[in-house]
Protein backbone atom coordinates (compact mmCIF):
# COMPACT_ATOMS: atom_id res chain seq x y z
CA UNK A 1 0.00 0.00 0.00
CA UNK A 2 0.93 3.64 -0.38
CA UNK A 3 0.62 5.14 3.12
CA UNK A 4 0.91 8.68 4.49
CA UNK A 5 2.13 9.08 8.07
CA UNK A 6 1.89 12.55 9.64
CA UNK A 7 4.12 13.23 12.62
CA UNK A 8 6.58 10.77 11.08
CA UNK A 9 9.60 12.41 12.69
CA UNK A 10 8.34 11.79 16.23
CA UNK A 11 9.12 8.85 18.49
CA UNK A 12 6.14 6.65 17.60
CA UNK A 13 6.00 7.99 14.04
CA UNK A 14 9.59 6.96 13.27
CA UNK A 15 9.03 3.43 14.53
CA UNK A 16 5.74 3.14 12.64
CA UNK A 17 7.28 4.32 9.36
CA UNK A 18 10.17 1.89 9.76
CA UNK A 19 7.85 -1.06 10.40
CA UNK A 20 5.50 -0.17 7.55
CA UNK A 21 8.49 0.03 5.22
CA UNK A 22 9.78 -3.37 6.37
CA UNK A 23 6.34 -4.82 5.67
CA UNK A 24 6.66 -3.72 2.03
CA UNK A 25 4.55 -0.55 2.05
CA UNK A 26 5.66 2.72 0.43
CA UNK A 27 5.47 5.47 3.04
CA UNK A 28 5.14 9.22 2.66
CA UNK A 29 6.74 10.37 5.91
CA UNK A 30 5.42 13.86 6.73
CA UNK A 31 6.54 16.18 9.52
CA UNK A 32 7.17 19.90 10.03
CA UNK A 33 10.46 19.13 11.86
CA UNK A 34 9.60 21.44 14.74
CA UNK A 35 9.48 18.68 17.38
CA UNK A 36 10.23 15.64 15.22
CA UNK A 37 13.13 15.13 12.86
CA UNK A 38 12.77 13.47 9.46
CA UNK A 39 16.56 13.09 9.25
CA UNK A 40 16.24 10.20 11.71
CA UNK A 41 14.60 8.24 8.89
CA UNK A 42 17.51 8.58 6.46
CA UNK A 43 18.36 4.88 6.84
CA UNK A 44 14.82 3.67 6.10
CA UNK A 45 14.12 2.38 2.60
CA UNK A 46 10.88 2.64 0.65
CA UNK A 47 9.91 6.06 2.02
CA UNK A 48 9.68 9.65 0.84
CA UNK A 49 10.34 12.29 3.54
CA UNK A 50 7.92 15.22 3.17
CA UNK A 51 8.26 18.53 4.97
CA UNK A 52 4.66 19.43 5.78
CA UNK A 53 2.59 21.24 8.39
CA UNK A 54 -0.89 19.75 8.80
CA UNK A 55 -2.32 23.16 9.61
CA UNK A 56 -1.46 24.19 6.02
CA UNK A 57 -4.28 22.55 4.06
CA UNK A 58 -2.77 23.20 0.63
CA UNK A 59 0.61 21.59 1.30
CA UNK A 60 -1.09 18.64 2.96
CA UNK A 61 -3.68 17.95 0.28
CA UNK A 62 -1.30 16.88 -2.48
CA UNK A 63 0.27 14.31 -0.15
CA UNK A 64 -3.09 12.70 0.61
CA UNK A 65 -3.98 12.31 -3.05
CA UNK A 66 -3.36 8.76 -4.22
CA UNK A 67 -2.65 7.09 -0.88
CA UNK A 68 -4.43 4.00 0.41
CA UNK A 69 -4.18 4.89 4.09
CA UNK A 70 -3.36 7.79 6.39
CA UNK A 71 -1.92 7.47 9.88
CA UNK A 72 -2.45 10.83 11.55
CA UNK A 73 0.05 11.21 14.42
CA UNK A 74 1.03 14.90 14.06
CA UNK A 75 0.77 16.68 17.41
CA UNK A 76 2.92 18.28 20.12
CA UNK A 77 3.85 16.05 23.04
CA UNK A 78 5.63 16.89 26.28
CA UNK A 79 3.89 18.18 29.40
CA UNK A 80 5.74 21.49 29.53
CA UNK A 81 4.28 22.40 26.14
CA UNK A 82 0.74 21.80 27.40
CA UNK A 83 1.31 24.79 29.68
CA UNK A 84 3.49 26.99 27.47
CA UNK A 85 1.80 26.76 24.05
CA UNK A 86 -1.75 25.43 24.59
CA UNK A 87 -3.04 27.47 21.64
CA UNK A 88 -0.64 25.80 19.22
CA UNK A 89 -1.50 22.36 20.59
CA UNK A 90 -5.21 22.98 20.04
CA UNK A 91 -4.55 24.40 16.57
CA UNK A 92 -2.79 21.21 15.49
CA UNK A 93 -5.31 18.96 17.22
CA UNK A 94 -8.38 20.64 15.73
CA UNK A 95 -7.42 22.46 12.53
CA UNK A 96 -4.76 19.90 11.61
CA UNK A 97 -7.12 16.96 12.04
CA UNK A 98 -9.87 18.83 10.17
CA UNK A 99 -7.52 19.41 7.25
CA UNK A 100 -6.38 15.79 7.12
CA UNK A 101 -9.93 14.44 7.26
CA UNK A 102 -11.19 16.83 4.58
CA UNK A 103 -8.43 15.65 2.25
CA UNK A 104 -9.12 12.01 3.11
CA UNK A 105 -12.77 12.50 2.15
CA UNK A 106 -11.93 14.53 -0.96
CA UNK A 107 -9.55 11.90 -2.32
CA UNK A 108 -11.60 8.92 -1.12
CA UNK A 109 -8.81 7.38 0.90
CA UNK A 110 -9.84 3.90 2.01
CA UNK A 111 -8.30 3.89 5.50
CA UNK A 112 -7.83 6.53 8.21
CA UNK A 113 -6.06 5.88 11.51
CA UNK A 114 -5.91 8.51 14.26
CA UNK A 115 -3.46 8.56 17.15
CA UNK A 116 -5.30 9.80 20.23
CA UNK A 117 -4.15 9.50 23.84
CA UNK A 118 -5.00 8.29 27.33
CA UNK A 119 -5.06 12.00 28.19
CA UNK A 120 -8.48 12.13 26.51
CA UNK A 121 -10.17 10.48 29.48
CA UNK A 122 -8.02 12.00 32.29
CA UNK A 123 -9.35 10.72 35.64
CA UNK A 124 -10.65 7.29 34.68
CA UNK A 125 -13.72 6.08 36.58
CA UNK A 126 -12.56 2.49 36.08
CA UNK A 127 -9.13 0.80 36.31
CA UNK A 128 -8.10 -1.01 34.10
CA UNK A 129 -9.74 1.50 31.76
CA UNK A 130 -11.79 0.31 28.76
CA UNK A 131 -12.25 2.29 25.57
CA UNK A 132 -15.84 3.35 26.30
CA UNK A 133 -15.21 5.52 29.39
CA UNK A 134 -16.35 9.17 29.16
CA UNK A 135 -13.87 11.66 27.71
CA UNK A 136 -13.56 14.78 29.85
CA UNK A 137 -11.87 18.15 30.24
CA UNK A 138 -11.97 18.66 34.04
CA UNK A 139 -11.04 22.36 33.94
CA UNK A 140 -11.09 24.50 30.79
CA UNK A 141 -9.04 27.16 32.60
CA UNK A 142 -6.10 24.79 33.16
CA UNK A 143 -3.82 24.89 30.06
CA UNK A 144 -2.66 21.34 30.80
CA UNK A 145 -5.92 20.09 29.33
CA UNK A 146 -5.15 21.64 25.95
CA UNK A 147 -3.54 18.34 25.00
CA UNK A 148 -6.38 16.08 26.12
CA UNK A 149 -8.96 18.56 24.83
CA UNK A 150 -7.34 18.57 21.40
CA UNK A 151 -7.37 14.78 21.35
CA UNK A 152 -11.05 14.67 22.30
CA UNK A 153 -11.80 17.11 19.47
CA UNK A 154 -9.79 15.02 17.00
CA UNK A 155 -11.72 11.89 18.01
CA UNK A 156 -15.04 13.71 17.54
CA UNK A 157 -13.94 14.98 14.14
CA UNK A 158 -12.89 11.49 13.04
CA UNK A 159 -16.07 9.71 14.13
CA UNK A 160 -18.43 12.31 12.72
CA UNK A 161 -16.64 13.27 9.49
CA UNK A 162 -16.37 9.58 8.59
CA UNK A 163 -19.72 8.45 10.01
CA UNK A 164 -21.36 7.98 6.63
CA UNK A 165 -18.25 7.49 4.55
CA UNK A 166 -17.08 4.13 3.25
CA UNK A 167 -13.74 4.54 4.98
CA UNK A 168 -12.19 2.10 7.44
CA UNK A 169 -11.25 4.14 10.52
CA UNK A 170 -9.49 3.36 13.77
CA UNK A 171 -8.68 5.57 16.75
CA UNK A 172 -5.83 4.20 18.84
CA UNK A 173 -4.87 5.60 22.26
CA UNK A 174 -1.23 4.93 23.22
CA UNK A 175 -0.50 4.65 26.96
CA UNK A 176 3.00 5.67 28.10
CA UNK A 177 5.02 4.31 25.18
CA UNK A 178 8.74 4.23 25.98
CA UNK A 179 12.08 3.19 24.50
CA UNK A 180 15.46 4.57 23.37
CA UNK A 181 15.36 7.99 21.69
CA UNK A 182 11.89 8.80 23.00
CA UNK A 183 12.86 12.37 23.84
CA UNK A 184 13.80 13.93 27.15
CA UNK A 185 10.60 15.38 28.65
CA UNK A 186 9.10 12.05 29.69
CA UNK A 187 9.26 10.30 33.03
CA UNK A 188 11.76 7.51 32.25
CA UNK A 189 14.43 9.70 30.56
CA UNK A 190 13.95 12.38 33.25
CA UNK A 191 14.34 9.92 36.13
CA UNK A 192 17.35 8.36 34.42
CA UNK A 193 18.98 11.78 34.09
CA UNK A 194 18.32 12.65 37.73
CA UNK A 195 19.60 9.35 39.12
CA UNK A 196 22.63 9.35 36.83
CA UNK A 197 23.53 12.86 38.04
CA UNK A 198 23.59 11.90 41.75
CA UNK A 199 24.83 8.30 41.64
CA UNK A 200 28.32 9.30 42.86
CA UNK A 201 26.91 11.19 45.89
CA UNK A 202 27.36 9.73 49.38
CA UNK A 203 23.61 9.72 49.92
CA UNK A 204 21.94 9.92 46.49
CA UNK A 205 18.55 11.62 46.51
CA UNK A 206 16.20 12.73 43.77
CA UNK A 207 12.96 14.68 43.86
CA UNK A 208 9.81 13.55 42.08
CA UNK A 209 6.40 15.03 41.43
CA UNK A 210 3.79 13.52 43.71
CA UNK A 211 4.16 11.00 46.51
CA UNK A 212 5.40 8.14 44.34
CA UNK A 213 2.24 6.11 44.91
CA UNK A 214 0.87 7.31 41.59
CA UNK A 215 0.79 4.62 38.91
CA UNK A 216 1.33 4.22 35.20
CA UNK A 217 1.33 1.34 32.74
CA UNK A 218 4.20 1.41 30.26
CA UNK A 219 4.49 -0.27 26.86
CA UNK A 220 7.78 -0.70 25.00
CA UNK A 221 7.91 0.90 21.55
CA UNK A 222 8.22 -2.41 19.66
CA UNK A 223 5.13 -3.78 21.39
CA UNK A 224 3.23 -0.53 20.81
CA UNK A 225 3.89 -0.64 17.07
CA UNK A 226 2.85 -4.29 16.93
CA UNK A 227 -0.42 -3.40 18.68
CA UNK A 228 -1.04 -0.41 16.39
CA UNK A 229 -0.51 -2.50 13.27
CA UNK A 230 -2.82 -5.21 14.57
CA UNK A 231 -5.70 -2.83 15.24
CA UNK A 232 -5.29 -0.93 11.96
CA UNK A 233 -4.11 -3.27 9.21
CA UNK A 234 -5.17 -6.66 10.54
CA UNK A 235 -8.03 -8.33 8.66
CA UNK A 236 -9.60 -8.96 12.08
CA UNK A 237 -9.78 -5.29 13.07
CA UNK A 238 -12.96 -3.27 12.70
CA UNK A 239 -13.87 0.41 12.91
CA UNK A 240 -13.53 1.65 16.46
CA UNK A 241 -11.30 2.69 19.33
CA UNK A 242 -8.41 0.65 20.74
CA UNK A 243 -6.23 1.14 23.82
CA UNK A 244 -2.54 0.59 23.12
CA UNK A 245 -0.84 -0.49 26.32
CA UNK A 246 -0.27 -3.21 28.85
CA UNK A 247 -2.02 -4.05 32.10
CA UNK A 248 1.30 -4.06 34.00
CA UNK A 249 0.52 -1.22 36.44
CA UNK A 250 3.53 0.13 38.34
CA UNK A 251 3.98 2.73 41.08
CA UNK A 252 6.34 5.61 40.34
CA UNK A 253 8.35 4.75 43.48
CA UNK A 254 8.87 1.26 42.07
CA UNK A 255 9.85 2.70 38.69
CA UNK A 256 12.46 4.93 40.35
CA UNK A 257 14.02 2.02 42.24
CA UNK A 258 14.03 -0.16 39.10
CA UNK A 259 15.91 2.52 37.15
CA UNK A 260 18.30 3.06 40.07
CA UNK A 261 19.00 -0.68 40.22
CA UNK A 262 19.89 -0.72 36.52
CA UNK A 263 22.26 2.21 37.14
CA UNK A 264 23.77 0.40 40.12
CA UNK A 265 22.74 2.82 42.85
CA UNK A 266 20.28 3.11 45.72
CA UNK A 267 18.47 6.43 45.91
CA UNK A 268 16.29 8.22 48.41
CA UNK A 269 13.11 9.71 47.01
CA UNK A 270 11.95 13.20 47.96
CA UNK A 271 8.27 13.61 47.19
CA UNK A 272 6.42 16.83 46.38
CA UNK A 273 2.97 18.03 45.43
CA UNK A 274 1.50 16.57 42.27
CA UNK A 275 1.10 19.14 39.50
CA UNK A 276 -2.47 20.39 39.16
CA UNK A 277 -4.22 18.26 36.57
CA UNK A 278 -1.85 15.29 36.78
CA UNK A 279 -3.46 11.86 36.80
CA UNK A 280 -2.86 9.79 39.97
CA UNK A 281 -3.50 6.41 38.36
CA UNK A 282 -3.53 5.07 34.82
CA UNK A 283 -3.76 1.56 33.43
CA UNK A 284 -5.62 0.58 30.24
CA UNK A 285 -7.81 -2.41 29.63
CA UNK A 286 -6.10 -3.86 26.55
CA UNK A 287 -8.34 -6.87 25.93
CA UNK A 288 -9.49 -5.53 22.55
CA UNK A 289 -5.97 -5.66 21.09
CA UNK A 290 -5.28 -8.96 22.83
CA UNK A 291 -8.33 -10.37 21.04
CA UNK A 292 -6.64 -9.33 17.78
CA UNK A 293 -3.59 -11.43 18.66
CA UNK A 294 -1.42 -8.90 20.50
CA UNK A 295 1.09 -10.44 22.90
CA UNK A 296 3.42 -8.32 25.01
CA UNK A 297 6.97 -9.38 24.20
CA UNK A 298 8.89 -6.86 26.30
CA UNK A 299 8.20 -6.82 30.03
CA UNK A 300 8.93 -3.55 31.80
CA UNK A 301 12.12 -4.83 33.45
CA UNK A 302 13.56 -5.79 30.06
CA UNK A 303 12.45 -2.68 28.20
CA UNK A 304 13.80 -0.51 31.01
CA UNK A 305 17.26 -2.06 30.73
CA UNK A 306 17.40 -1.25 27.04
CA UNK A 307 16.01 2.26 27.47
CA UNK A 308 17.95 3.28 30.57
CA UNK A 309 21.22 1.98 29.07
CA UNK A 310 20.69 4.15 25.99
CA UNK A 311 19.99 7.26 28.07
CA UNK A 312 22.83 6.57 30.47
CA UNK A 313 25.25 6.47 27.56
CA UNK A 314 23.72 9.64 26.12
CA UNK A 315 23.92 11.54 29.41
CA UNK A 316 27.52 10.42 29.95
CA UNK A 317 28.52 11.48 26.44
CA UNK A 318 26.73 14.84 26.72
CA UNK A 319 27.54 15.48 30.38
CA UNK A 320 28.89 18.99 29.89
CA UNK A 321 25.88 20.04 27.80
CA UNK A 322 23.44 18.73 30.42
CA UNK A 323 25.23 20.36 33.34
Amino acid sequence: MRILVTGAGGFIGRALVSNLSKAGHFVLAADNNIRGNLNTLDHVKNIEPCLCDVTDAASLDHLVKGVDAVYHLAYINGTKYFYSIPDKILEIGIIGTHNVLKSVLKHKVKNFFLASSSEAYQLAPLIPTPENVPLVVPDVLNPRYSYGGGKIASELLTVNYLRNAKIHWVIFRPHNVYGPQMGFEHVIPELTRKINAVKEDKSPEISIQGQGEETRSFIFIDDAIDAILKCTLSSKSSDGIYHIGTMEEVKINTLVQSIAEILGVKVNIKSSNLALGSTPRRCPDNRKIVDLGFVQKNLLRDGLKTTVSWYQEYYQTHKKEIL
